[in-house]
C-alpha cells in the first residue's frame, strides 16, 4: 500500500512538472507570435493602449493554451471611460496573466525593474511597465508620477499591494501604502481583486499545481471620499478587509 501510495504521489508530482513546463512553453510560444504586433505598437506607431489590449490576448491564448479558465465574478461593472488602481492580491506567477485576462479594460503594472533585463521580453517589458526600483526613493518617486500619467492616459495601473508573492502559510501579506498614496493623491478609485485559488493552482514547489479553473473575483471600487477621514491607512484597511474577507469565505466554502 505505501509502494502503491508512493507511486501516485510520484506521478502527481511529474504530471506537474509537466504541465507548467508546457505553461512555460507556451507563454514564451505565444509571445514570439505576438512580437511583430508589439513592436510595431511599441517601437514604430506607439499605442500603449493597443499593446495593453495585445497583451491580454497573449494572456488568454497562453492561459487556453495551459487548461486555465476563468470563473470571473465582478460585483460591479466597471466604467470604460474611467481609470483605476488595481489592487489584487499576489499569490504566484499565474496572478499577472489571469489579471490581464479577467479585465477587458487597458491594464498596466507597476512591477519590479529585474525583468526588464531578460532578452527580447525585457525590452517590451521596460516599455509598457511601470518600473519601479524600492530602494531608490528618486525612482520610486518617478514611478508615482508616472503612474499618475498613465492613468490620465486611460491605463489601469495595476500594483500588487503585497509588494512581491509571500510565503505559501501567509494568507495575505500586510499591504503596503503605494497604491493607496498613489489613489489620495490622484483621486482616482481602487478596485480590489482576489484569487482565491491561485495558490493551489501554481504553488511555490513545482512539483506541484494543475490545469483548471481559476476564481478571479473583481470587488466594487472603493472611492476616496467613502473611506473615513479619507486618509492612506483607512484606504489600505478597507482594501485589505475587502480581500481577507473574501479569502477567508473562499476557504470555508
Amino acid at each position: 500500500m505505501k509502494w502503491h501510495n508512493f507511486n501516485i504521489k510520484s506521478l502527481r508530482h511529474i504530471l506537474s512538472s509537466i504541465w507548467r513546463l508546457w505553461f512555460l512553453i507556451a507563454f514564451i510560444l505565444v509571445f514570439f507570435l505576438f512580437i511583430p504586433a508589439l513592436f510595431f505598437f511599441t517601437r514604430i506607431n506607439r499605442s500603449p493602449l493597443i499593446v495593453a489590449k495585445l497583451t491580454r490576448y497573449w494572456s488568454l491564448l497562453t492561459l487556453w493554451l495551459s487548461g486555465v479558465f476563468l470563473k470571473i465574478v465582478i460585483e460591479e461593472p466597471l466604467n470604460s471611460n474611467e481609470a483605476y488602481i488595481i489592487c489584487p492580491n499576489h499569490v504566484s506567477s499565474l496572478d499577472i496573466p489571469i489579471v490581464l485576462a479577467a479585465f477587458k479594460i487597458p491594464v498596466i503594472f507597476m512591477a519590479k525593474k529585474e525583468y526588464s533585463n531578460i532578452p527580447i521580453f525585457g525590452y517590451f517589458y521596460k516599455n509598457n511597465t511601470v518600473i519601479v526600483n524600492r530602494d531608490n526613493l528618486r525612482d520610486a518617486y518617478s514611478a508615482f508620477t508616472n503612474s499618475i500619467e498613465k492613468l490620465k492616459e486611460g491605463l489601469n495601473v495595476c500594483i500588487f499591494p503585497e509588494g512581491g508573492i509571500p510565503k505559501p502559510e501567509v494568507k495575505l501579506r500586510k499591504f503596503k501604502n503605494g497604491p493607496f498614496k498613489l489613489a489620495l493623491e490622484s483621486n482616482y478609485k481602487i478596485v480590489p481583486v482576489t484569487m482565491p485559488n491561485n495558490k493551489s493552482m501554481f504553488p511555490w514547489n513545482y512539483f506541484r499545481g494543475y490545469p483548471g479553473l481559476a476564481h478571479v473575483i473583481i470587488h466594487k471600487p472603493i472611492t476616496v471620499s467613502s473611506v473615513k477621514n479619507n486618509d492612506i491607512k483607512n484606504l489600505n484597511n478597507t482594501t485589505y478587509n475587502t480581500i481577507f474577507d473574501e479569502l477567508t469565505n473562499y476557504e470555508n466554502k
